[in-house]
């Protein structure tokens, strides 16, 4: 499963989409509008929240829930899962303005980072990307230090890959919707056969204990193989 902000226990994911529905929709205020969200979007966002909700319901209490029924959950979550990935990307982290880091916030998600290098205790190295397609329809990458070797910096303890899929992307990497953090090599990056042919921007950075990232590696635009 894909790991984003979605990949969460039924219980978490539960509250999340509800309560994103919720800022969404609430009154007051009424927060679709003002981000340009279509009425027929809404309304298929409505749709498969309604489907998770009733079979979330009759699966919560494991005792009485069927094989059928678990089944069923799992298609329900997936498929609402498929689409407020791309919902949020559009409507939320690549709709600023008119969203806010406090909507983005409101709605159960967490604000693109705002931390920087150049600073004491950051990690003070721009990796280099490379990518090579492979056969799982992603890539084999290598983050690269200024001495041209995959060994992380000694100021840090992660590999981050940001990435966005779809068109346009944002021109800063900070903005890319999702990311991978790899602790060691090899690095893969792999996605759903049905991605296959979507475009989509990498880039870079090492990231300390702290969780604080440090500069951009070089930007790649290329399509899922």
């Amino acid at each position: 499963m894909k790991k984003d902000q979605f990949n969460i226990s039924d219980y978490l994911f539960h509250i999340l989409v509800n309560l994103m529905y919720g800022v969404l929709m609430g009154i007051p205020p009424i927060v679709a509008p003002a981000l340009g969200i279509p009425v027929d979007t809404l309304k298929e966002y409505l749709r498969l929240l309604t489907n998770w909700n009733t079979i979330y319901g009759i699966t919560k209490n494991k005792s009485g829930a069927t094989h059928t029924n678990i089944v069923a959950k799992d298609a329900a979550k997936l498929e609402l899962a498929d689409f407020l990935r791309p919902f949020v990307k559009k409507w939320l982290y690549a709709n600023m303005p008119p969203c806010t880091d406090e909507i983005i916030t409101s709605c159960g998600m967490k604000p693109h980072s705002k931390t920087r290098t150049n600073h004491k205790g950051k990690p003070s190295q721009n990796p280099a990307l490379g990518i090579k397609p492979n056969s799982d329809h992603g890539f084999n990458c290598s983050i690269r230090n200024e001495e041209g070797r995959t060994a992380k910096p000694d100021d840090s303890v992660l590999m981050r890959i940001h990435y966005f899929e779809g068109t346009p992307a944002p021109t800063d990497p900070a903005k890319f919707t999702d990311f991978q953090d790899y602790s060691k090599i090899p690095i893969i990056l792999n996605f759903p056969a049905e991605s296959a042919g979507t475009s989509i921007t990498l880039a870079s950075c090492y990231v300390n204990k702290s969780g604080e990232e440090g500069g951009y590696s070089n930007i790649i635009n290329t399509k899922i193989p």
